[in-house]
């Protein structure tokens, strides 16, 4: 199967059941090709989608719609893709799509063509939104916050993906030909551009996780240190809790939680990979529902609640995440990590830290989140907290340290 086919199916699958792309097409023959397509067809979508209706009476659905998306990403956004590779390869990936559909697919695509500087141009002349690719009511709330500078900022500090890093695991250093990331020269490490985390030296036998420079902080605040017993309440994929069991040197007690069966398989994937799963204990309970930790009541020296939220601080990264994002979604989120607080917070030793920490860059979920829970908690201190907006080397993230009186 080709990469445009492979491209053009974890597209529509993404449109129809909201699969992640890049885990769809994990397995693809072409996967750098592959992703990148897909990747660029998402991070520009509203432009890619305007242009398109400025040639079809009505946007399709389906394997049309992505067909066509993968198509006028390569015509408009991928000058290092020949046009006639554009059009005809992908046209050859539409077929399967029903009778027909090669034939729309390829008049659409040359019209984008031949039209190609008059729909730039006009581009150019549309909302801020759709010419930097979020949903208008993000673009608002951001401008809101923050002002139009700031906002424009961050949309093209997301406009492309920030640089995959990793961070070895204690004994061990950098992977060869990995520079130091400049905002964490002695911790974090830049992957080459072209390589895949997977094929660095060192990668199968667990000297290293995959870690963006911003989340680095949730870490760091834990304060680990050999003999403490520690919780990781929301931990896959396991990059954290592997960095924390290596804080521990093999002495104490870390037990890592992750309720989603296949999250917890991965979990525990990282963990073995890392020669570390004979040492941490992988649980999978609701880490929102107190009454199942009232036997860790009080247990921990340290914990900490990755937990799970709206994305915007990895809008870079994960360009699907921006397209899925809702007022309503993240209200939602927020009462969940509410609950999630209130429930780490009764496994934490008097004396003890727990830290919070999202990859979201909006108040209800970082500071906001945390001034409730001080409420509600009055026997927390909050110490200290970290906000990264997403800069071009790095993602956006929060975490916050709290420590029990």
């Amino acid at each position: 199967m080709s990469a445009r086919r492979d491209a053009l199916f974890a597209l529509a699958l993404w449109k129809v059941r909201g699969a992640f792309p890049a885990a769809t097409l994990r397995d693809a023959a072409d996967h750098a090709f592959a992703l990148e397509l897909a990747g660029t067809a998402l991070r520009h979508r509203a432009s890619l989608e305007w242009a398109i209706r400025q040639c079809v009476k009505r946007l399709p659905d389906g394997e049309l719609w992505a067909a066509l998306l993968i198509g006028a990403a390569q015509l408009l956004c991928m000058p290092g893709v020949a046009d006639h590779a554009a059009v005809s390869e992908t046209v050859e990936a539409a077929k399967p799509a029903g009778r027909g559909a090669a034939r729309f697919v390829n008049a659409v695509l040359r019209r984008i063509q031949r039209e190609r500087d008059a729909l730039l141009a006009g581009l150019e002349r549309q909302s801020p939104w759709i010419r930097h690719n979020l949903p208008e009511a993000l673009w608002t709330r951001w401008a809101r916050r923050w002002g139009e500078a700031e906002t424009l900022a961050l949309a093209e500090a997301i406009a492309n993906p920030p640089r995959t890093c990793v961070r070895p695991l204690s004994p061990f250093g950098a992977p060869a030909d990995c520079p130091p990331h400049p905002d964490d020269p002695g911790g974090t490490f830049i992957v080459p551009h072209g390589r895949r985390v997977e094929s660095l030296d060192g990668f199968a036998e667990g000297r290293f996780v995959a870690q963006d420079a911003a989340t680095r902080h949730a870490v760091e605040l834990m304060e680990v240190r050999p003999g403490q017993h520690v919780l990781d309440l929301c931990a896959a994929p396991g990059g954290k809790t592997a960095q924390l069991a290596a804080c521990l040197q093999g002495q104490g007690r870390l037990v890592a939680n992750e309720l989603s069966p296949a999250r917890a398989a991965t979990l525990r994937d990282t963990l073995a990979r890392c020669r570390l799963d004979g040492f941490v204990a992988v649980t999978e309970r609701d880490a929102a529902k107190p009454e199942l930790w009232r036997d860790e009541r009080e247990r921990f020296d340290a914990v900490l609640l990755d937990a799970p939220c709206s994305n915007t601080g990895v809008l870079g990264r994960r360009p699907d995440a921006r397209w899925t994002w809702t007022a309503r979604k993240m209200r939602q989120l927020c009462a969940t990590q509410a609950a999630l607080l209130d429930a780490a917070a009764g496994c934490v030793v008097p004396g003890g830290r727990l830290v919070y920490s999202t990859c979201s860059i909006e108040n209800e979920e970082d500071e906001d989140q945390i001034a409730a829970f001080l409420a509600r908690h009055p026997d927390f201190t909050l110490e200290t907290s970290r906000l990264e907006r997403p800069a071009p080397l790095h993602d956006g993230a929060y975490a916050a340290l709290l420590r029990r009186h």
